[in-house]
């Protein structure tokens, strides 16, 4: 029952949270809004529409639609799991709530090279006040998992100057550790390095990036919470 509910609700919530990705996608200086996003720059000679992996504003119909079809669809299936997962169906709003953070994150940093700080900021006080409030939580746990994953993506993000690895990384990551919990923050570290340089690879041999270019890390950073989320459990709850 829990598996249909959160499935049809999905539906609804991917097309919000496909709205907001193309929101958040563009520039807040292009809404009139101040700037509050860490990113790279990019590059000389390129646009803001042409700094991300696909153009915005001169994107096709059909690109636009793909889009909007993979993200409503990865919500459904992803709620989906997670009500055939979490046995507590109190659990599911906490779980649901934090897969799509890591879906409009993922997203957005595709789209444009962005991990807003008006998901990741909120995100990571929510995932931490749970961490401490949930009755099955362990609030050293969950900040060592936080300390983990955020400490592990900052080191390479000073050493580069924020470039390819940016603060948004880090803080989508301590996200992440907050709401996984020590434990089972460790698999999704390591999902996150073996899919991220296994695309990373892939691209560069391929062409489709070349070496000292960009690569968008936070969808390697959210698909790793996913799986530990889904497969593991979250700080409060385990699965399985």
């Amino acid at each position: 029952m829990e598996v249909l509910l959160l499935a049809v609700i999905g539906l609804p919530v991917g097309l919000v949270l496909d709205a907001l990705v193309v929101r958040l996608a563009v520039r807040a200086e292009d809404r009139g809004e101040a700037e509050d996003e860490d990113v790279p720059a990019p590059e000389p000679g390129l646009g803001h529409s042409e700094a991300g992996s696909l153009v915005l504003e001169a994107a096709p119909a059909r690109h636009v639609w793909l889009r909007r079809l993979l993200i409503t669809s990865a919500t459904i299936l992803l709620f989906a799991l997670a009500g055939a997962r979490y046995g507590d169906i109190a659990h599911l709003p906490i779980v649901t709530a934090y897969l799509s953070v890591l879906i409009v994150c993922a997203g957005t940093d595709m789209l444009s090279f962005r991990v807003p700080n008006v998901v990741t900021y909120p995100a990571i006080v929510a995932a931490l006040a749970i961490g401490i409030a949930m009755p099955d939580a362990n609030a050293l746990e969950v900040l060592a998992g936080g300390l983990l994953a955020g400490g592990v993506l900052l080191l390479p993000s000073l050493l580069t100057g924020g470039i390819g690895m940016g603060m948004g990384d880090v803080k989508l990551a301590t996200f992440v550790g907050l709401s996984l919990g020590f434990s089972n923050v460790v698999p999704a570290m390591l999902v996150m390095a073996l899919l991220g340089g296994a695309v990373a690879v892939l691209l560069l041999v391929t062409g489709l990036r070349k070496r000292g270019e960009p690569i968008p890390y936070a969808p390697f950073i959210s698909a790793g919470g996913i799986v530990a989320l889904l497969s593991q459990g979250s700080a409060f709850a385990l699965v399985g």
